[in-house]
């Protein structure tokens, strides 16, 4: 399988781990998939769940939580790590801050639109944005978002269709539908895609 380039990041071993929740995706299985040249994945869904301080908090758990597995995979691996945040999450703001300033290398943003996901950033940040979508209206409003208010493109883009689990916008009907399927969806984002690409390397080259 051929390697390729998410910015100036080499993924060697082009997989990118699935991000489970809640504590299916951990440091362990993502330092496994980033020392074999993927890209592993944290999920921080519920993460707080399995870090209890006292007095109980489950806003500053997470927080805590997030950290640990990123230090703890950092420990074991010096791959390539990014974490799966749900954008319908209440904390959301609390978990894009936080894998932002531990400087993760991928942010993958999914169960809603990221509109504001670049504001997040800071001038030195070296994190990438990866939002996942199930559309290509989807990626196309994301991009058209990101680039007027915030002159930035995704770094990438993660495609699901209505077979792939977790949170999708599709309807039951839709899951056996072919005009729904992975196959009919990833050529209509890709078209969107390549719309933004000469903006996308004039913006990083400058």
């Amino acid at each position: 399988m051929k390697s390729f380039y998410i910015g100036s990041l080499h993924i060697k071993l082009p997989i990118v781990q699935g991000g489970m929740g809640v504590g299916i995706s951990l440091s362990g299985l993502a330092s496994a998939v980033a020392n074999e040249g993927g890209i592993g994945v944290i999920s921080c869904a519920g993460i707080g769940l399995l870090y209890h301080q006292k007095p109980a908090d489950f806003l500053k758990d997470c927080i805590w939580g997030l950290k640990e597995e990123l230090r703890k995979a950092r420990a074991k691996s010096n791959g390539l790590i990014g974490i799966n945040i749900m954008a319908a999450l209440t904390n959301f703001s609390d978990m894009v801050r936080t894998a932002i300033q531990e400087n993760v290398d991928f942010l993958f943003v999914g169960a809603g639109l990221p509109l504001d996901l670049p504001s997040y950033l800071t001038p030195d940040s070296k994190t990438k944005l990866v939002p996942i979508v199930s559309s290509s209206r989807a990626a196309k409003i994301i991009c058209e978002k990101w680039k007027t208010n915030y002159n930035y493109l995704p770094d990438a883009i993660v495609v699901e269709g209505p077979k792939a689990g977790g949170h999708l916008g599709f309807k039951k009907d839709q899951i056996e539908d072919e005009n729904f399927a992975l196959e009919h969806i990833l050529p209509e984002v890709v078209q969107i895609m390549v719309q933004y690409k000469d903006h996308y390397w004039t913006l990083r080259s400058s």
